[in-house]
Order: structure tokens, then C-alpha cells, then sequence
């Protein structure tokens, strides 16, 4: 317990002293005092235009799901609206990273592992530059982060159904989406409710336990969420963000197809797969852009996601170089540098509108490769994560825009499945690319922080330090 003490402090301490500052974005706080005070809907909304909120029957509700406001109950009884969401935000990162550091603990004995792997995932990931903003949606990403990885330790560690759907119920009334990571959990206890035997038929040899505990689990929160959404606008079902966007009015063309619709897809594939810093002539050189940089570019080593479950040289070979074939088309849509490679693009289908450019190819081939590995070689924990990884990416892909960012915001929600992927292809050998890349990494990130929330906002030499 010592290591995981001295793990959750390092990274409190050092999300403490990057922070962005206390946070206007504070709605979480604000609905836990509204429950506090027996309502659901937030007194005098109106006259708080900068946070957003759901009009409904005349009042006015939080669009974001309740649960990052539960967990500020304790904190709102002792200080009310004073308390600092951005402070209670660094305290859950720190959790986060211990909870990491507890899931390595239980996969490898090897401690060099344990400790490279958690630095990566609490200083070499996006999960800094969230933490560290506590604003609305970056302080639910934390609170979610957090009990997805508590949920993934009781299922890969502990073993334990009901715990497990307790905690992705809780991850799922922070963010919603990560509930469509249900096949992940559903795959990695098939040992349990699916036991192997040769002497029962299929029918016979399905133990109906597990599945009820982790029923149960999840249930005891979908049920809640249910009678909370019916509470405030009628349905069970959630409808904040819809009555959130109803109120404008024309709505603008971003929106002119709704809130998801497949045309929107191509919005996010640059952040996605291939944006990256943006590059200029003058002070201070190399900025983030808030348009997002790929996954890849802010943390290079989940590209050993894609090697994941790979045993043979050919194998590495071949996505080695589709990685080049990635890092040389980034570099040539890459703002301020100069484009070597001519853009070719068509629309695939015919009629759907949906752009299909050949810059994202070599990055699409890698994780259908990596996930027709994992069917090759029946790994099950590989599968599990790309089954987990690729809803919960279409959905993303499928909303109207992705926000202001520095790395691409969404993927927080499935971070811990790629997470896990990167573990499984470095194994219990750490080797020197390995640890270059973790270090690259958290330098990477650092950099974000220190642009966006140090030097950007003060003018720091009179610069600026981000754009879009």
C-alpha cells in the first residue's frame, strides 16, 4: 500500500502545481448542492448563461449525467458553492493513478512494469491536461476514468461480477458511453459463466451466477439513472443534451442534421488519426492546436495497441510499415509544414455523403489487422478491448463535433482498454524503445499543459501559446 500511497500523492502533487486554476465551469458542484437541497433543477440557471443547461417545463437542468455530482456531496456539505471543483478534480486524478497502479500490480510482478506503465497512463496520457482542467466535461472524464479502471481491475484482477457492474454503472452516470463497453466484461468472465467442459452441452455448462451478480451491478444504477432522467424530463431515457440544443433557435448548420448523424464522422478523424502540432515561423515555434492532436501524437506508445497479441516478425513487419505510411501522410496535412505527398480522395458509398480520403487509410488497416489478430490467435483479452474500443469510438465519430481540445477528449472514455492493449504487447520485458516513448510521452504531454494552462492564459512573454 506504501507504493500506491506514494503513486496517488506524486500525481496530486503534480496536477496540483499544473492546474488550470479554479474552474467557472462548475455545474457538478452546483447540481450537488441543488440534491442537497432536495431538487434536481438548478435555482437561478437562467442568470448563469457560460454553464450549460437543459430547459424543461420551465426549469432548468445539468445536460451532463449526475454521478461526478454525487461524488461532490461530501465536499459541498462543508464548503457549499465555494468548493474548488478543479482541487476535488486533481484528488480523483490522483485516485485514478493509484487505481491504475493497483491494476498493473495485479497483472505483472515485474515492478519496472508497474511503475513505467502507471507514469505513462497518469502523465504520458490526456488524463493530465483533464484532470488538471476540472471544468464540466474534463472533471466527468476523471470521475469516469476512474471507476472504468476500478471496474476493469475487478474483472481481470478480483474476478468479481458484482463489483465490476457496480463500478461501469458508476463510469456509465458519469459519461454514458462507456456502457457500451458491456462485451468486454461480458468476454473477460466467460470463464465464469461460460466454464469449459467436455462432458456438458452449451446450454448445460452456463452458470447463470456471475451473470446475475454483474446484472445486478450495473442494474442498480441504470435503475437510478432511469428514475432520475423520468424526474426531470419525463422519460427514462437521457434527454438533456436534446432538450440542451432544442433552445437554439434556428439551429446553426453544425447542427443541421441533429446530434448524431454519420456525416459528421469525417469531423473527427483528423484529431483522431493524424493532427498534430502546429508548426510556425516565430516564438514560440511548436503549439497545440485546440482543433486536437492525434491519439498517437499525444501519447506514442498506445501505438503498441496495434501490436498487441502479434508473435510473428512478418506480423510486425507489416504494421510497421503501415505506421510509416501514417507518420508520412500526418506530417504532410500537418499545419506549417509543407505538403509532400498529393491528397487523393472519393466518396464512399455513392449517396451517403460521407468523405473517405486515403490519409486515414494506414491507420484503419492497423486496428483491422490487430483485431483480426486477436481472432487468429484467441486472445481473449485482446478481443475484450477492441470489442470495448470500437462502439464507443462510432458513437463518438457519429456526434455533431468534437469539443475545444488538445489530444481527441472522447477517447478518455475507452483510454483504459487501450491502455490495457498497450500492456499486452510490452509484456513483462520493458525494453529501451519502450521507456523512450513512455518519457517521450509525458514530455509531450507537460508541454499541453504548460501551453494551454500556464503560459496561454497569462500571455507568458507577451506570446501566444495556443491556437486554433
Amino acid at each position: 500500500m506504501g507504493m500506491t500511497l506514494l503513486i496517488f500523492l506524486l500525481a496530486v502533487l503534480v496536477y496540483y502545481f499544473t492546474n488550470s486554476e479554479p474552474t467557472a465551469y462548475n455545474t457538478p458542484v452546483r447540481f450537488a448542492d441543488a440534491i442537497l437541497h432536495g431538487r434536481l433543477d438548478i435555482a437561478n440557471a437562467e442568470n448563469m448563461k457560460w454553464l450549460e443547461w437543459a430547459p424543461y417545463k420551465g426549469r432548468y437542468y445539468p445536460v451532463d449525467p449526475p454521478f461526478p455530482a454525487i461524488v461532490l456531496l461530501p465536499g459541498v456539505v462543508l464548503f457549499g458553492l465555494a468548493l474548488n471543483q478543479t482541487l476535488v478534480s486533481i484528488v480523483i486524478g490522483g485516485l485514478g493513478a493509484a487505481s491504475v497502479f493497483r491494476l498493473m500490480r495485479g497483472l505483472t510482478e515485474k515492478i519496472s512494469v508497474q511503475v513505467w506503465l502507471t507514469l505513462l497512463f497518469a502523465f504520458g496520457t490526456i488524463f493530465w491536461w483533464a484532470v488538471s482542467n476540472g471544468g464540466n466535461w474534463y472533471y466527468s472524464h476523471a470521475v469516469q476514468v476512474l471507476f472504468l479502471v476500478l471496474a476493469i481491475h475487478e474483472t481481470v484482477v478480483a474476478k468479481r461480477p458484482l463489483w465490476a457492474g457496480l463500478f461501469l454503472g458508476a463510469a456509465y452516470w458519469s459519461r454514458l458511453t462507456p456502457i457500451l463497453a458491456l462485451p468486454f466484461f461480458a468476454i473477460m468472465f466467460s470463464g465464469q459463466w461460460l466454464p469449459q467442459s467436455h462432458e456438458k452441452t452449451l446450454l448445460t455448462r452456463i452458470d447463470i451466477k456471475p451473470v446475475l451478480q454483474f446484472g445486478f451491478g450495473v442494474g442498480i444504477v441504470l435503475v437510478l439513472s432511469f428514475i432520475v432522467n423520468y424526474l426531470e424530463f419525463d422519460t427514462p431515457l437521457p434527454a438533456s443534451r436534446h432538450y440542451y440544443f432544442d433552445q437554439w433557435s434556428p439551429r446553426p448548420p453544425i447542427l443541421a442534421k441533429g446530434l448524431f448523424d454519420i456525416s459528421y464522422i469525417p469531423r473527427h478523424l483528423p484529431s483522431f488519426f493524424t493532427n498534430l502540432p502546429i508548426i510556425q515561423s516565430e516564438a514560440p515555434y511548436v503549439l497545440p492546436s485546440w482543433s486536437g492532436m492525434a491519439i498517437w501524437a499525444t501519447t506514442p506508445p498506445f501505438l503498441y495497441a496495434l501490436f498487441a497479441g502479434i508473435k510473428t516478425r512478418r506480423g510486425q513487419a507489416l504494421r510497421l510499415g503501415l505506421l510509416c505510411a501514417g507518420f508520412i501522410v500526418a506530417l504532410a496535412f500537418a499545419r506549417g509544414m509543407p505538403g509532400f505527398i498529393n491528397r487523393f480522395s472519393r466518396d464512399f458509398p455513392e449517396g451517403l455523403d460521407f468523405p473517405y480520403t486515403l490519409e486515414y487509410l494506414p491507420f484503419v488497416l492497423l486496428v483491422a489487422l490487430a483485431i483480426t489478430a486477436g481472432f487468429k490467435n484467441r486472445d481473449k483479452l485482446v478481443l475484450a478491448c477492441w470489442s470495448a474500443i470500437i462502439p464507443i469510438a462510432l458513437v463518438h465519430f457519429t456526434f455533431f463535433s468534437p469539443p475545444p481540445q488538445f489530444g481527441y477528449q472522447y477517447a478518455l472514455d475507452y483510454y483504459p482498454f487501450l491502455f490495457l492493449l498497450t500492456w499486452v504487447a510490452i509484456g513483462d520485458k520493458m525494453k529501451w524503445h519502450h521507456m523512450l516513448l513512455i518519457v517521450m510521452a509525458i514530455i509531450i504531454n507537460l508541454w499541453g499543459v504548460l501551453w494551454i494552462y500556464q503560459f496561454n492564459p497569462n500571455g507568458f512573454l507577451g506570446l501566444q501559446w495556443v491556437r486554433w
